[in-house]
């Protein structure tokens, strides 16, 4: 005569149950680690973008009035606002006459350390 078995053993159902938390667990760490990959990158790009805003003042600074600009380097170095969470800075050089070397950068700092975004580039008389 053949047994007849009625439902799932406790050792089946166990088995069933650590397959589905595995299963929860990585879906819980891929979305998690595809929303940080997200952030930085929306902040990686937003930091361009201000970098970028602040070479473009640069270039509005010489465009306006080229003798004062290219005799005191320190019209260029004026303190910037910050839009938090970034930190925004931008540093110039005169390099002879009629060149002026512009940094402009763009930190940040989130749970995974800190991060900038620099951008270079050289205004001329023109």
């Amino acid at each position: 005569m053949k047994k007849r078995r009625n439902g799932q053993s406790l050792i089946e159902v166990l088995a069933a149950l650590a397959v589905v938390v595995i299963v929860i667990l990585a879906l819980i760490t891929v979305t998690t680690i595809s929303i940080r990959n997200a952030t930085f990158a929306k902040n990686q790009s937003l930091a361009t973008n201000y970098a970028q805003e602040l070479i473009e003042k640069a270039r509005d600074l010489r465009d306006s009035d080229k003798e004062a600009f290219f005799t005191d380097e320190s019209l260029c170095d004026k303190p910037t606002d910050s839009v938090p969470p970034f930190t925004l800075e931008r540093v110039c050089t005169l390099v002879g006459e009629d060149k002026m070397q512009v940094l402009a950068t763009a930190t940040w700092t989130d749970a995974h350390g800190d991060h900038k975004s620099e951008l270079y580039t050289e205004l001329t008389k023109w």
